[in-house]
């Protein structure tokens, strides 16, 4: 899914990976399991951002991504701004990877 981070990503061990945590996220969101109904129906589903929203990883104290712009279904997708490892790549996104 996130190909493009092996690009750009800093030297850490891959085990380390492990321990990056999602911060925040502020926005829409797309869940394929959830009834509005019955909520109690299936306790345990994915939800994944969708439209409009914000994003931010942490690893060891540190930021270590930041995303503000378009989601579809989980992925980078659309206008978008990432901020990793101090650069910054604005503009469009398809599938988790900038474009232009």
């Amino acid at each position: 899914m996130f190909e493009w981070w092996n690009k750009i990503r800093r030297t850490m061990p891959d085990e380390d990976y492990e321990n990056i945590v999602l911060h925040k996220y502020e926005g829409q969101v797309l869940s394929t399991e959830y009834n509005v109904n019955d909520p109690d129906e299936y306790p345990y589903h994915n939800i994944f951002p969708h439209g409009h929203g914000k994003i931010k990883y942490i690893y060891d104290g540190e930021v270590v991504e930041e995303y503000e712009g378009s989601f579809d279904g989980g992925q980078y997708s659309g206008e978008g701004k990432l901020t990793k490892n101090g650069e910054v790549y604005e503009g469009l996104f398809i599938e988790n990877k900038f474009v232009e």
